[in-house]
C-alpha cells in the first residue's frame, strides 16, 4: 500500500524543482533570444545540476512507486483514497504543466538555435570557393580576395 501523506510531500518538493527549473529555462530561452553567448555558455552548469537533480528525483519517483505495477500519476491520484484523491489529482496537473512548458520552452530554444545556424551557414556557404578542379576550397574570404586573378 502506498503512503500518500509521504507521496503527496514528495511531489511538492518535486513540483518545487521543477518551478526552480522552469525559471531557469525562461532566463536561457532570454540569453539565447538576446544572443549573450557567454552568459548562456555560463549557465550550462547550472542547467547540468538541474538534470542531475531532476534524474535523482527520478530515482525516488520509482522507488515510492515501485508497488504499483507501473500505474501512472494519474492512475494513482484517481484510485487514491478520497482523503487523498484532489491533493494528488492537483499535483498530476501541476505538474503536468510545467513539464509541457519546460518542453514547450526547449523547443522554442532550439528552433531559435537552428534557425541561427541556418543564416550562419548561408552566410558561411557564400564564402565557399572552388578550385579549377571543382574542389571545395574553404578559406579566408580576404586572402581569397587578395589571390584572386580579377
Amino acid at each position: 500500500m502506498l503512503d500518500y501523506v509521504n507521496l503527496i510531500a514528495f511531489f511538492d518538493e518535486y513540483i518545487a524543482h521543477y518551478k526552480e527549473f522552469l525559471n531557469f529555462e525562461y532566463s536561457k530561452l532570454n540569453m539565447i533570444s538576446k544572443n549573450e553567448i557567454e552568459k548562456l555558455s555560463n549557465a550550462l552548469s547550472s542547467e547540468q545540476a538541474f538534470i542531475m537533480k531532476t534524474n535523482s528525483f527520478e530515482a525516488k519517483r520509482m522507488k515510492l512507486l515501485e508497488g504499483t505495477n507501473g500505474a501512472t500519476f494519474s492512475a494513482i491520484a484517481e484510485n487514491a483514497p478520497e482523503e487523498f484523491r484532489g491533493r494528488l489529482s492537483a499535483q498530476h496537473k501541476e505538474m503536468s504543466e510545467l513539464v509541457f512548458k519546460i518542453k514547450d520552452l526547449n523547443e522554442t530554444a532550439g528552433i531559435i538555435i537552428n534557425d541561427r545556424l541556418k543564416r550562419i551557414e548561408s552566410r558561411t556557404s557564400e564564402l565557399d570557393v572552388y578550385d579549377g578542379k571543382g574542389t571545395l576550397r574553404r578559406e579566408n574570404a580576404s586572402a581569397l580576395a587578395i589571390s584572386k586573378n580579377v
